[in-house]
């Protein structure tokens, strides 16, 4: 069932009664139950659908990807920004799709050197200090990334603004 972002019915959590499950299995949870697959298998045209649509996310990045609608009205300012938002999405998989490809190369090998060892579990304690020193190895990486993030967030903001003064302008110059 595949809808457009803003048609979807909008429910509170404060609406049901669940009861909370977290990761911990509790008595009186009801048992994980496997969802199936609800989507499209292959990415839609652009121009045939009516708005934009979100796929689920991607194995590697797990980042949901975007499929942009447009029209055949859509000025030179909208295609702009449609094409800033693609290229911004396509940097932003790439980075994570890396960043997840090193992280989960590096967990493997601190996992098997801590089995060549002679343990034989990795204790979460152990992990921890892993992800600590898998981040303050990368925090230079992470600071790069969150500047260039927030420069070409501003870019499409920036985009945004103009696409809707230009709509607001046109819809006034109908209206006169």
């Amino acid at each position: 069932m595949n809808k457009c972002f803003r048609c979807q019915p909008r429910i509170s959590l404060f609406q049901f009664s669940l009861p909370r499950c977290y990761a911990a299995v509790q008595p009186g949870c009801p048992p994980p139950q496997e969802k199936p697959v609800v989507g499209l298998p292959h990415k839609p045209d652009p121009k045939t659908v009516k708005c934009d649509y979100i796929g689920p996310p991607d194995a590697q990045s797990n980042l949901r990807p975007y499929v942009r609608h447009y029209g055949d009205e859509e000025t030179r300012l909208a295609r702009s920004l449609r094409l800033k938002r693609i290229e911004v999405e396509a940097w932003n998989t790439d980075f994570w799709t890396k960043h997840n490809k090193r992280f989960y190369e590096e967990k493997e090998d601190f996992i098997r050197l801590h089995k060549e060892s002679g343990t034989s579990e990795v204790s979460a304690d152990q992990m921890s200090h892993f992800y600590k020193a898998f981040l303050d190895k990368n925090w230079r990486i992470h600071i790069m990334y969150n500047i260039s993030w927030y420069l070409k967030n501003f870019d499409i903001l920036t985009l945004a603004a103009a696409v809707q003064l230009q709509r607001l302008l046109a819809l006034a110059k109908r209206r006169s």
